[in-house]
């Protein structure tokens, strides 16, 4: 079995589908990895989606920022933005199943030696402590506050982490760290400015 790991697909299903033809997989002996953002930016939003979630158990999904930003948005709790490409996903006829699809990803998956977020782990935490904060977030999504969780989760701030943070600003700075970082010090302090 081969296991392909591909990050930021953005909506580009054509490019993907070319990319997967080229090395050979096989759903039906391979996996793919997505590092998450399967939508936005480009134009097959949809099709990547409906793509991944067909695959089922051939498929390892974490979801990206711009997967959560879908969310919020179909929730009716930020709008599109202008460079949004997210809009058939909304007006599809399986919209609702899409999208409690998205809400059931995780935002942290490990296989063995392998673990696969969207952006980073701050240099703080251990493996363990990463999948038990993850699958905390994980369970607000899929739960009766998943509209706290999406209202509280733009924001830059905090910045570091802190075992005495609670609520929204928690589940804020994890998601931060798994879904946007780009860089931080060796004391874990996010730099979300670059």
């Amino acid at each position: 079995m081969a296991r392909y790991a591909v990050g930021d697909i953005q909506g580009c299903f054509d490019p993907l589908r070319r990319l997967l033809d080229r090395v050979g997989f096989d759903p039906a002996t391979d996996q793919l990895w997505s590092v998450g953002d399967l939508v936005n930016r480009g134009p097959q939003s949809l099709e990547c989606l409906r793509f991944f979630r067909d695959l089922g158990t051939s498929a390892r999904v974490v979801l990206g920022n711009h997967d959560l930003h879908l969310l919020a948005v179909a929730a009716g709790i930020r709008k599109l933005k202008r460079s949004d490409t997210l809009q058939p996903i909304l007006d599809a006829y399986d919209a609702a199943e899409l999208l409690g699809w998205v809400a059931q990803q995780p935002l942290f998956y490990r296989e063995a030696d392998y673990v696969l977020v969207h952006a980073g782990v701050p240099p703080q935490w251990t493996i363990d402590q990463t999948e038990r904060l993850a699958a905390e977030v994980a369970a607000v999504l899929a739960s009766s506050q998943r509209e706290t969780y999406l209202r509280g989760m733009y924001g830059d701030e905090p910045v570091i982490w802190s075992d005495a943070l609670q609520g929204p600003k928690r589940w804020r700075v994890i998601t931060n760290y798994l879904t946007r970082m780009r860089f931080c010090a060796a004391d874990g302090t996010l730099d979300l400015t670059h």
